[in-house]
């Protein structure tokens, strides 16, 4: 995979990217609100599935997040990365990370 074929958003509130092995990563830096978190999983688990094309699978999304953000995050958000998981067939990382 060369450079250009690299998929990568970056703004000052969050970074979302698919790695060599097809897994995408999203890494939240600053409070985001529900409508934005929702749009970053739609596009990324599309991004996923249209390089998957030729390797079927299961979606992998590892999203990383601090801790003093996780524990502001709203009920509907921890909700909605529950129905990600068992409801989208997504395989679903959480990583907590000490700031």
């Amino acid at each position: 995979m060369n450079e250009k074929d690299v998929f990568v958003r970056k703004t000052a509130n969050y970074r979302i990217w698919v790695d060599e092995a097809g897994a995408g990563r999203i890494r939240v830096l600053k409070r985001i609100n529900f409508k934005t978190l929702v749009a970053l999983f739609e596009e990324l688990h599309g991004e996923i599935k249209k390089r998957a094309t030729g390797n079927p699978g299961k979606v992998h999304i590892i999203f990383y997040i601090s801790k003093s953000l996780y524990d502001e995050m709203s009920v509907n958000a921890k909700e909605f990365l529950g129905f990600c998981q068992s409801c989208m067939g997504i395989k679903f990382e959480l990583v907590l990370m000490e700031m």
